[in-house]
């Protein structure tokens, strides 16, 4: 009688678990949370799948419990699947390439989908996305103004953060720009999640301020770029050069032109020479790409930009990428938008690009190419007007400055292609 009532009881403990197994049972799971502060927390795995009632007296089962440890704390906008924060776990993944939804700040519950012992069930994994990134200063630590101007640093637009589009500047320090000199300040930026950065920046005071950069190394002729560069070179145009001879381009040994499209700011603007040299540079056996110049501050502006440039083109064929020229850092802050904002942007122009069969490719200065864009795997053409350059990121076109070369009636910008 004794051993009936111990028989019926386990019995009536596996029916309550709500899990039928064969040679095992899987009860409330242990989750252990592996994190820099050692936090541990308990989550309840919820089986899905079934089998047949054991035969093995219910005295001679041994529960099972889910062991498995992760990274509790995500880095806001990373780039991270479900087996990379799992460190150590007694159950198969049953989706190891999910993708954590790192969008946005604060707790979030991840259920994980494994196998232990054959059984198929559910796991919730608490994690909270953190931002620990500092705002930058997309200036540099030397900036030049103009003499007589009203000084303002923070009203320069200079400075972002990667998730905060409202981050603040303080400065310690004083310029008077009713003379020429230099000066330094300390800048210190800090965004909502408390990351803070200061840093000693030179301020120069000059007569006259040029929108224009001046290459560090002048204006050479395309035989002496030729010479210095190697055969793989070749120019970037626009309007501004006119109307353009490419069998005399081509003649001088170059490889290669990218064409402006248009640009935009606030109003669309096809250049006015586009289509004419991109059939002139293709007709010169001159290997093409095209790049837009926009200040969209939208994805959506940017895909219908995007498209326009791929309408424009009515099937022409390239055999160089279609660039995206984005320089309206001066009113980066009025947009309201964060480095990620920024990025989006890109993002939205090369998916419009590929879904049409051309290659995309960011365009930068090498400034801006460390501060705000995000480089890893992209496609990059690096402006940096200067002899030899040490920006040490990923890039296949380089523009070093400007020349003149036969067949145009003005300088003209000047690149090396790897």
């Amino acid at each position: 009688m004794k051993r009936n009532v111990l028989l019926l009881a386990a019995a009536l403990l596996l029916t309550s678990c709500g899990t039928d197994i064969e040679t095992a049972s899987v009860t409330k799971a242990v989750t252990t949370a592996e994190t820099t502060a050692s936090t541990t927390t308990t989550a309840s795995p919820q089986t899905t799948s079934s089998a047949p009632e054991s035969s093995v007296p219910a005295a001679e089962e041994k529960e099972q419990k889910l062991e498995i440890k992760y990274e509790k704390y995500l880095e806001v906008y990373s780039n991270v699947r479900l087996s990379e924060i799992v460190t150590e776990t007694n159950a198969k993944l049953l989706e190891p390439d999910m993708q954590i939804d790192t969008s946005e700040l604060g707790e979030k519950t991840v259920t994980a989908k494994i196998s232990l012992n054959g059984v198929s069930t559910e796991t919730d994994l608490t994690v909270n996305i953190i931002d620990t990134t500092a705002p930058v200063l997309l200036t540099g630590d030397y900036i030049t103004v103009a003499q007589g101007s009203a000084y303002d640093l923070s009203g320069f637009g200079a400075y972002a953060d990667n998730c905060d589009p409202y981050p603040t500047l303080t400065v310690n320090g004083s310029v008077d720009t009713s003379a020429a000199g230099t000066y330094s300040v300390d800048v210190t930026l800090s965004d909502s999640s408390g990351n803070s950065d200061t840093r000693s920046v030179t301020v120069e005071v000059v007569g006259q301020v040029s929108s224009f950069i001046q290459p560090e190394n002048g204006t050479m002729t395309f035989a002496d770029y030729r010479a210095k560069y190697g055969d793989n070179v070749g120019i970037d145009v626009s309007a501004w050069q006119g109307s353009i001879d490419f069998q005399s381009v081509a003649s001088e040994g170059c490889r290669f032109v990218m064409v402006r499209a248009g640009r935009c700011t606030g109003s669309l603007y096809t250049d006015d020479y586009f289509l004419t040299n991109v059939d002139n540079a293709n007709a010169a056996g001159l290997d093409c790409g095209v790049y837009f110049y926009s200040s969209d501050n939208d994805p959506d502006e940017v895909r219908e930009h995007a498209r326009w440039v791929v309408n424009s083109l009515n099937g022409r064929q390239l055999s160089m990428p279609i660039a995206f020229d984005w320089e309206d850092f001066g009113n980066f802050r009025s947009y309201g938008m964060s480095l990620h904002d920024l990025n989006d942007l890109y993002r939205a122009f090369k998916e419009e690009v590929e879904s049409a069969g051309y290659s995309a490719m960011l365009y930068g200065s090498k400034n801006f190419l460390k501060s705000a864009w995000e480089t890893n795997g992209e496609n990059v053409w690096l402006a940096h007007y200067i002899d030899q350059t040490d920006y040490t990121g990923q890039y296949s076109l380089w523009q070093t400055g400007i020349g003149r070369i036969s067949g145009i009636d003005a300088d003209v910008d000047l690149n090396v292609r790897f």
